[in-house]
């Protein structure tokens, strides 16, 4: 049996063995690899980068360098990291100069942050280097239609369509369709963040109301909840059948936040706290979606929503249901939309009062950095531990405080 210094001289030999084999750049190189392989990514991009300096001719590492990148900055965007995604993918392209993955993720990433006219630049930049593939016909489509570019949106789902993507254009192609045909004879406004398109139907003096009134919202829930999106909003006020022809809402749908603020104004003449009250609500949805990156349920969101709205008007989707009658919990995952009539305005009650006890346990910041921390995928329990534990509340203990709102 050898004695400790001969472990201890054979432990260094072998230390200094696998140092030598990982100074080869082409041993690096395989190293490098295997841990992008294992999702490794950003020791990967050590060991990358290592082999590069070694290399006689860097170029060598440049494209496993720009999978690496391409790689971590789908990871950002899986993080709702956008600004992050861009700088991974701009590295992505200065290795991959004639790739178009990495000006295909970039527009993906400004999509996120709501820079349609931005997305479009990439995306063209991708087609010229790719050709008219149809996953990037597809996406440049969403980024005109996200800029309110309804026609050539409509342009680059035909052409993905004829290129194969049949099924994901058609309905699309359907909604856009359904939206020019409403949207021809609007008319336009711009105030701030907010883009404005009206129906005829819709007089002048309401539709700079309605700017005026955005802007208070923007102004009041950004505040409260810590964030201003500086992403241009489209907001579109319809005739009440032109509304439920774009958006096949239900009848009792005020309005709609789908990406664009859409409110039916037909025979509204002036401003009043319950039409105040719902761009409140649709807004909030706007600052909800821009935080959580979609990662929010439902109860979550409505419930904010409600809380901005009803601090304009007392109830803006008519009474709850009577007393003590509580819809069950998983309900308020789904959709408002898909509830029976009937439980529609207790759905939104009970969100109302959970989002109203979060509010007086630890007030509004708590609130905006609990929806910044889904929108990360951070799991519910843990963000809501981190937004709340100056609180000094955890999820268990948080949940025995709002039982009576959660059951």
């Amino acid at each position: 049996m050898p004695d400790l210094r001969s472990l201890i001289f054979l432990t260094v030999a072998l230390l200094l063995g696998a140092s030598a084999a990982l100074a080869d750049p082409h041993a690096l190189l395989r190293q490098g690899g295997d841990l992008l392989r294992q999702g490794r990514t950003e020791e990967a991009l050590v060991v990358l980068h290592d082999a590069a300096r070694r290399l006689p001719e860097p170029a060598q590492a440049a494209g496993l360098l720009g999978e690496a990148y391409l790689q971590l900055g789908m990871q950002h965007l899986n993080q709702g990291a956008a600004p992050a995604a861009r700088e991974a993918f701009a590295e992505a392209k200065s290795y991959l100069p004639n790739d178009f993955r990495p000006w295909q993720g970039t527009a993906i990433a400004w999509l996120h942050d709501g820079q349609p006219a931005a997305a479009s630049g990439e995306l063209h930049e991708a087609l010229t280097l790719a050709g008219e593939r149809s996953e990037l016909l597809l996406l440049l489509g969403r980024a005109h239609y996200a800029a309110g570019e309804l026609e050539q949106a409509e342009a680059a789902w035909v052409k993905a369509a004829e290129r194969g993507a049949g099924s994901e254009a058609a309905p699309l192609l359907e909604k856009v369709r359904r939206e020019l045909r409403a949207e021809q004879a609007m008319r336009r406004d711009l105030a701030g963040r907010f883009t404005l398109a009206y129906a005829p139907g819709v007089s002048d003096a309401l539709a700079a109301q309605v700017l005026e009134v955005l802007e208070d919202a923007y102004a009041a829930i950004g505040a409260e909840l810590g964030y201003y999106p500086e992403a241009d909003i489209p907001v579109l006020l319809y005739a009440r059948e032109d509304f439920a022809a774009v958006t096949r809402s239900p009848e009792w749908a005020g309005g709609v936040y789908d990406g664009k603020i859409r409110v039916p104004l037909g025979g509204v003449k002036r401003m009043s706290p319950p039409l105040r009250a719902l761009l409140y609500h649709e807004y909030a949805h706007v600052v909800v979606r821009f935080l959580g990156q979609g990662r929010v349920p439902v109860w979550l969101n409505e419930g904010i929503a409600e809380m901005a709205g009803r601090r304009q008007f007392a109830v803006p989707h008519g009474s709850a249901s009577p007393a003590g009658q509580r819809i069950d919990k998983a309900m308020l995952e789904r959709p408002f939309s898909e509830l029976p009539v009937g439980l529609v305005p207790q759905a939104y009650a009970q969100s109302h009062a959970r989002v109203q006890r979060l509010v007086e346990l630890c007030g509004w910041p708590a609130l905006g950095e609990l929806l910044q921390r889904l929108g990360t995928g951070t799991s519910w329990e843990a963000a809501v531990t981190a937004a709340y534990a100056p609180c000094g509340y955890d999820w268990p203990r948080l949940q025995v405080e709002l039982m009576d709102k959660l059951h």
